[in-house]
């Protein structure tokens, strides 16, 4: 019986194999910016609904206690001010003020320091933390060391960095307590700096503003946004007293900045400087979403501002009764 001869199996060339490497290269080269884009469009609506929830809370807390929470709750007089500390990365740091003399670190004493996203709490189905505070005790106790390092989705956005539970560090950089971190702070207002006295925003010291407070319009006033870890850590939590808010070393900006307590759960809009901008400063909401930046109103609805929005527009949505003009179609 005659045998058919095998016939013999063929590879691939060293030409065809590299022809199929730089093909499936050039498919990778186009699929992984289409995943990485799909995956920030739903980071962005992850963090969106992780701000209209925080508005409709704010709703709730407002239907029973009769106003909004405060920014932060203090009963402490003890207030020792001085300008915001400004220093550069180098590896060895002297501290100025913006005249150039050396200054003593500014100290804030918030106590007991619970911010308005430990006020929030009950109203987001965070009942079983929520009962373990009492909000007339300092939060720097010893009894809620394992409460302030409970992360909480509602307030991480999925882009952020730097975010988890984190050291707070005093303003000569001593460590405090470690804390859990928030991407999103409350509107101070306008213009100025964040401090103990009261904002042109929402949100302040001991605030207890009332949606008829608010004659601008609940919905043309910036209520929350997000002030993310990638420009400077914060707690959830509140202002821890006597601790301080600064640029985290990798944030996008060009220069560090400390600043005091205040600022933790407190957030400004600029009249002069735009939405993510390089020289963003710790008390400035910031977004790690590129060039927008998500917000929260005063009537709940969640809007999306650009970094070309107006610096009038900005200070107009900061302020709760500033009767400026808002230009509604920049958002």
């Amino acid at each position: 019986m005659r045998q058919t001869p095998a016939l013999g199996r063929r590879g691939f060339t060293l030409i065809e194999l590299l022809v199929v490497i730089a093909i499936i290269a050039v498919l990778m080269g186009l699929l992984v910016p289409a995943v990485q884009k799909v995956r920030e469009a739903a980071a962005r609506i992850s963090c969106k609904n992780n701000l209209h929830q925080m508005g409709l809370a704010l709703h709730h807390y407002h239907d029973t206690k009769g106003g909004f929470p405060p920014g932060y709750y203090s009963t402490s007089v003890a207030v020792l001010l001085a300008p915001p500390l400004r220093f550069t990365n180098a590896p060895r740091v002297r501290i100025h003020d913006r005249a150039g003399g050396t200054v003593p670190p500014s100290v804030i004493d918030t106590t007991p320091g619970w911010g308005w996203a430990a006020f929030l709490l009950p109203y987001l189905e965070q009942d079983a933390i929520a009962r373990q505070i009492d909000y007339e005790t300092p939060m720097d106790l010893p009894r809620y060391q394992d409460l302030r390092k409970t992360t909480l989705q509602v307030y991480t956005c999925p882009s952020d960095r730097n975010t988890g539970v984190y050291t707070v560090l005093s303003a000569w950089s001593l460590p405090l307590n470690e804390y859990a971190t928030n991407s999103y702070a409350a509107c101070y207002g306008d213009w100025v700096a964040v401090t103990e006295l009261p904002g042109s925003g929402i949100f302040y010291r001991n605030s207890q503003t009332r949606i008829k407070n608010i004659t601008d319009g609940t919905s043309t006033t910036i209520a929350l946004g997000e002030r993310g870890c990638i420009l400077s850590q914060a707690p959830w939590a509140g202002a821890v007293p006597a601790g301080s808010c600064r640029t985290v070393p990798d944030a996008p900006v060009y220069q560090s900045v400390i600043v005091p307590a205040s600022n933790l759960p407190l957030a400004r809009l600029s009249g002069r400087r735009a939405l993510n901008d390089p020289t963003s400063e710790p008390y400035d909401f910031f977004s790690p979403h590129g060039s927008v930046v998500n917000f929260v109103f005063a009537d709940a609805s969640v809007h999306t501002l650009s970094r070309g929005t107006s610096f009038d527009n900005l200070r107009a949505l900061a302020t709760r009764a500033g009767d400026e003009i808002v230009n509604e179609s920049e958002y």
